[in-house]
């Protein structure tokens, strides 16, 4: 091979190896683009997104918070109404022993009639 064969040569693959160190260097840099790009959009996204996400959560707080009292306030009426029949039972009671006597065992006679058809009925 002649000398001037090897300097062509050696001036093609510098050549060759130019060109791919272009091509590599407009790849990494066409793919940080990408990536900035990608990040910019995520960031946007979050950033539209977030003022969506709190308000979202303070209204599951808030219904969380109305559920609660709600229920709050319907046991302290349920405890209400019960002590209220409790002190009318006790007043009743004072007023008519003989009565609330008769009463008391009328309904224990009831629910022992009734235990006795249940366990009859499971026995047949």
């Amino acid at each position: 091979m002649s000398e001037t064969s090897l300097s062509n040569a050696a001036s093609t693959s510098s050549d060759h190896f130019n060109r791919a160190a272009a091509s590599l260097k407009a790849a990494e840099r066409d793919a940080r683009t990408a990536i900035d790009s990608a990040v910019d959009g995520l960031t946007s996204a979050y950033g539209e997104a977030k003022p969506a996400l709190s308000r979202y959560a303070q209204r599951a707080r808030d219904y969380a918070s109305d559920g609660y009292d709600a229920a709050r306030e319907r046991a302290a009426a349920l405890k209400d109404r019960g002590q209220q029949a409790v002190e009318s039972t006790r007043g009743y009671v004072s007023e008519e022993p003989i009565k609330s006597l008769l009463i008391a065992a009328a309904v224990g006679a009831a629910v022992i009639a009734l235990v006795e058809v249940v366990r009859i009925r499971r026995n047949r």
